[in-house]
């Protein structure tokens, strides 16, 4: 029961910061005039890059933030902070953050800084260090295996469900986003103030 509480609260998060039924438009839009073959190669690209990317993260940020001093509940209302910040961006402009969509494929701009963007990176980083490495490496293989079948389908997904409907669950998604931004930031001054 406790490893499934466990999976859950690393699962669920990282799966509201990876998007990945909102990331079926944007790939779309990124591989428009593609044929499905080289389609399908820029999923696996994307995908694989961005694990690497998400996994690097997790074992070498740390290790980074306790070189330059930074302590865990810094890490934690900046992190908030900034998924506040892109979940009201992403609500208010239209696309992605930052990110002209239609400018590159495959590792710039799918994997980085669409998938393994500042949201995934800051929530990889702040459950491993709640709830260790095995789990959160465990919930971003699933989520990222969700996200290819996503990509994979993502033609026959947009036919059967419409692109507008994905684009307005996307949206939700990001104010579920925002929730746990302000969750990381009220847990971060908690700590703060109780000296951790």
């Amino acid at each position: 029961m406790d490893f499934l509480r466990s999976f859950l609260a690393t699962f669920i998060p990282l799966f509201v910061a990876i998007d990945p039924f909102g990331m079926i438009p944007v790939f779309l839009a990124v591989t428009d005039g593609m044929k499905e073959q080289r389609r399908r190669k820029v999923s696996f690209e994307a995908v694989a890059a961005a694990t690497l990317i998400c996994l690097g993260f997790m074992f070498v940020g740390e290790g980074v933030f306790n070189f330059l001093g930074v302590r865990g509940y810094d890490f934690r209302i900046a992190g908030g902070v900034l998924l506040l910040v892109l979940a009201i961006y992403d609500l208010l402009v239209p696309g992605k953050p930052a990110v002209e969509e239609r400018e590159t494929v495959g590792i710039v701009p799918l994997a980085m800084p669409l998938i393994a963007g500042p949201a995934t990176l800051t929530t990889t980083l702040v459950l491993a260090a709640r709830h260790g490495y095995a789990i959160t490496a465990l919930g971003l293989a699933l989520n990222f295996i969700l996200l290819l079948v996503c990509l994979l389908a993502s033609s026959w997904v947009s036919r059967v469900v419409g692109l507008n409907t994905l684009k307005a669950i996307s949206k939700l998604v990001m104010v579920l986003l925002a929730v746990i931004g302000v969750n990381l930031i009220r847990v971060g001054i908690t700590e703060a103030l109780a000296g951790k």
